[in-house]
């Protein structure tokens, strides 16, 4: 009997060492993905907005420009009173150093282009189609620009 307790005995040890085993191999594991989520959420903030103009040929480490758009006051007498055309660029930059993650850039884009279009102004785009690094660049240049086209067409019709 007592031989067949030593056993029962054993076993039952064995399943606590296993099981603090896996506890602290699972504890290990979660640590390592939530510190990887955080990461991942600051290296995600890559884009920022500039309000200055880039040029197509210019190269900046900080600051890699992939659409900007002019706005010019409407045309009624404005001009005169000192208003001036005003550009807005959207940037990528080092991770981290952001503002913005891709999507909310674009969203904020598409809102500005949005506000310039309702108040009259004239909107002149530029794209950086050969600085986008990935799919997802290339597509939020392509959005911004037919939200361009399609905010100048409808404020064409009024």
């Amino acid at each position: 009997m007592s031989d067949m307790f030593m056993v029962f005995a054993g076993v039952i040890v064995f399943l606590l060492f296993a099981a603090g085993v896996m506890a602290y191999q699972n504890s290990r594991l979660i640590a390592q993905q939530e510190a990887g989520d955080s990461a991942g959420r600051i290296s995600s903030l890559m884009y920022s907005v500039y309000y200055q103009s880039f040029s197509y040929n210019e190269e900046r480490p900080e600051a890699v420009p992939l659409f900007q758009f002019t706005v010019r006051p409407p045309a009624e007498g404005q001009r005169a009173s000192g208003e001036i055309d005003k550009t807005i660029a959207l940037c990528r930059v080092p991770a981290g150093s952001g503002e913005m993650a891709l999507s909310d850039a674009q969203n904020w884009m598409l809102g500005s282009i949005r506000q310039s279009a309702l108040r009259g102004e004239r909107i002149i785009p530029a794209s950086f189609k050969d600085k986008a690094a990935g799919k997802g660049e290339q597509e939020l240049i392509f959005r911004l620009e037919t939200a361009v086209k399609e905010e100048t067409g409808h404020a064409d019709h009024h």
